[in-house]
């Protein structure tokens, strides 16, 4: 017989064989959540069971924040982590390391089911989609501040027409946190109303990491918002709740950048379509108009007897006073909105953007400095004003990645 001092030493001595247990010490399980709770610590507690037996369980805040969805009372789940034993109390306890739902085919079968309810309910509509801006001056954008996605979307941005403002909310784009995080950059923006479109963008994964935009809660919100929002998540053949609800759905954060906004030459030719079928159609009016004129000019009645005749003559001369006041009216307000499109255009052009105080860089050989991996200490550089040019050697570059 061993003979303990204490019970503190005889729970420790447990913990140590549990842990010691190749089979306990690194496992994996399925069961149903009960008593699910998370703490002002960020840690989470809950008991796992089935139809026979139970065992109580933590999982702390560091691993819980990388759960893909929010656990709660009744899910099936898989979790991986190990046996040990609480000394204080005693209790034998499972710490885990990882969760997630139990069985793809669960997963797909919540998904298809929320699916099914909120396309019933018409937040997939055609109808209900908002038009994206034909020039957004200020873009928001809801993503990681950090990685490769929102580095890759701004230096897109720029090549295609760097006369805009982009405000990024950063949120989490995976986990638990990363719905109720998209949401409040969604309030934010709502609130301020101080964008023109809105872009969520993360990039690919699997069904886990993406879990977070298939959120109910965050479906709605997206329905609800009055400002033009684009879904850029993942890679081309990754869909989401998100994408099917949002206004637009771009297959990569890339082409959001490019779907958001268009290059000067994209926006010079728009405008020449507009002239072209506004002098066509007010043409087309004009030549309606004129031959009505020419059939009440011969009509018999104006060699009626004089009494018809004057009625008929003072009957056209206010037709022609009514069309000459139209035609008018569509002239100037044609004119004002040409005007209106040319001063937009005129906006976005590289020289009224230098005469406010602006300049832009071009390297030794000519081409756009557009981020500061493209120059060295001791290159050349041109940098061009509203009335000429400059010719400069960098002699000093800073950045987070020189």
């Amino acid at each position: 017989m061993y003979s303990f001092g204490s019970v503190t030493q005889l729970n420790n001595y447990a913990k140590g064989v549990l842990e010691s247990d190749e089979r306990l010490s690194s496992l994996k399980v399925i069961g149903e959540i009960s008593g699910f709770k998370v703490y002002s610590s960020g840690h989470a507690y809950f008991t796992l069971k089935d139809s026979k037996a139970e065992i109580s369980c933590v999982m702390y805040s560091s691993y819980l924040s990388k759960v893909s969805f929010r656990p709660k009372d009744g899910d099936k789940v898989e979790l991986t982590g190990k046996c040990t034993i609480y000394e204080v109390r005693g209790s034998y306890q499972i710490i885990c390391n990882t969760m997630k739902p139990a069985g793809a085919g669960d997963v797909k079968a919540q998904l298809t089911a929320l699916f099914n309810k909120l396309k019933a309910e018409g937040l997939f509509a055609p109808e209900h989609k908002k038009a994206l801006p034909m020039r957004p001056s200020r873009i928001g954008i809801i993503s990681s501040p950090t990685g490769a996605v929102i580095h890759d979307m701004l230096v897109k941005l720029n090549e295609r027409n760097p006369y805009f403002d982009a405000v990024l909310y950063p949120a989490s784009v995976q986990g638990e946190n990363c719905p109720r995080e998209i949401i409040e950059g969604l309030d934010y923006f709502i609130a301020n109303h101080n964008v023109d479109v809105i872009i969520i963008a993360r990039g690919g994964g699997s069904i886990e990491d993406l879990w977070g935009f298939n959120s109910e809660e965050l479906a709605r919100r997206v329905y609800e918002c009055d400002i033009p929002i684009i879904s850029a998540v993942g890679h081309e053949t990754d869909y989401t709740i998100l994408d099917y609800v949002a206004d637009k759905r771009s297959p990569t954060p890339t082409a959001a950048a490019e779907d958001v906004l268009k290059t000067y030459d994209e926006l010079s030719g728009y405008i020449s379509v507009l002239r072209s079928d506004l002098t066509k159609n007010m043409m087309l009016y004009l030549n309606r108009k004129r031959t009505h004129l020419d059939g009440l000019r011969n009509n018999r009645a104006l060699f009626a007897p004089e009494m018809v005749a004057t009625i008929k003559r003072n009957e056209l001369n206010a037709l022609n006073e009514s069309l000459s006041r139209n035609v008018k009216n569509i002239i100037d307000k044609n004119k004002r909105d040409l005007s209106g499109y040319i001063d937009k255009l005129d906006l976005l052009g590289p020289h009224n953007v230098l005469k406010r105080g602006y300049s832009y860089v071009t390297l030794d050989d000519g081409t756009p400095a557009v981020s500061v991996k493209s120059v060295a200490k001791d290159s050349r550089i041109n940098i061009v004003f509203k009335d000429g040019n400059a010719n400069a050697v960098i002699s000093e570059v800073f950045g987070e990645d020189k």
